[in-house]
């Protein structure tokens, strides 16, 4: 036969309460811990931004100060950053108690694509477009034919544009600040008006060997006491100068 069960005294009763309770208030702050209004986003550091505005960087990375650090999610704000045309590359941190950290690599402007209708775009390196509007100074101009579309955040629609913006772009600095404007022809080859106002036409892909000759071929001229308007150097071994009126 079993002893029949001693009934638990009240004290022991209230200590297993105890326990019980103090075990699932432990419970219950280690879930709520990270949500807490002590670990809330507070200070949000955004670096790299030069044109853009960091305000704005932070509002495209959909961080709310304020909100809990453990709702925020660094991949879905990189991917928000990389939705701003201007936005090359781009990295989020986020470090505890209370900080984010944004960096980011702006797209730099190249070339200014003049559309047929008087409209400019401003272009990247990569022929990635960086918004529209109605003029851009200081950059070479490229006069273009039609083009299907041209959205900000994306390439150009048409491979040789952004052939010859990828050319401008390998120009070193002070060749560029030369170049006016250049027009794209349909053979493949480029016409080039600079800022001296001597145009020249070169060959496709051979820009910067381009325009070189022709400065070259400018200066050898003037020294003779000629003054060229056109210097078309496409041409391996001679080149084909219309002097200006």
């Amino acid at each position: 036969m079993h002893a029949p069960e001693r009934p638990q005294a009240p004290a022991e009763l209230w200590m297993r309460l105890l326990r019980l309770w103090a075990a699932t208030a432990a419970a219950c702050a280690v879930v709520s811990f990270p949500t807490s209004s002590v670990f809330s986003l507070r200070y949000v550091e955004v670096h790299g931004a030069v044109t853009l505005d960091p305000q704005a960087l932070v509002r495209a990375a959909g961080l709310d100060p304020g909100s809990p650090l453990a709702s925020v999610d660094a991949e879905r704000a990189r991917r928000g950053l990389l939705r701003l045309p201007r936005v090359r590359q781009a990295r989020v941190e986020v470090q505890w108690p209370s900080r984010v950290v944004v960096w980011v690599q702006e797209r730099q402007p190249v070339a200014a694509l003049r559309l047929p209708d008087g409209t400019q775009a401003v272009v990247d390196a990569e022929g990635v477009v960086l918004d529209r509007g109605e003029q851009a100074e200081g950059l070479p101009v490229v006069l273009v034919p039609a083009v299907p579309w041209l959205r900000p955040g994306e390439v150009v629609p048409a491979a040789p544009v952004v052939g010859l913006v990828v050319e401008l772009a390998a120009l070193p600095e002070e060749d560029r600040r030369q170049v006016r404007w250049v027009r794209w022809l349909g053979t493949g080859d480029y016409v080039v008006g600079g800022w001296d106002g001597v145009v020249a036409r070169v060959a496709a892909r051979q820009l910067q060997q381009g325009l070189r000759r022709a400065r070259r071929v400018a200066e050898a001229l003037r020294a003779r006491g000629v003054r060229p308007a056109v210097v078309d150097v496409r041409f391996r071994e001679r080149a084909v100068v219309e002097p200006a009126p």
